[in-house]
């Protein structure tokens, strides 16, 4: 039975996401990857949160550029 996006753990969220969709052409590759980051956003929260585990798990899936890698530096400062 296929799986909806939402219903994926949050690693296989990861896995396939989408991370370039900003760059489409196409504008349903483009919504259909905002919905997903959107999801990601949600699932997070419910997990109280990103910790520094789930930043290194986004990023292994994650291109190697770092305008898509999370800094985890970064993020913690944010949260004070």
């Amino acid at each position: 039975m296929p799986k909806y996006f939402n219903d994926l753990t949050i690693e296989e969220m990861f896995e396939h996401f989408d991370h370039t969709y900003m760059m489409a052409d196409d504008h349903r590759a483009y919504e259909n990857g905002k919905e997903q980051r959107r999801l990601i956003e949600e699932k997070i929260d419910s997990m109280g949160g990103w910790t520094e585990e789930l930043v290194n798990k986004y990023n292994k899936f994650a291109p190697s550029d770092e305008r898509f890698q999370k800094d985890w530096e970064w993020i913690k400062s944010m949260k004070r």
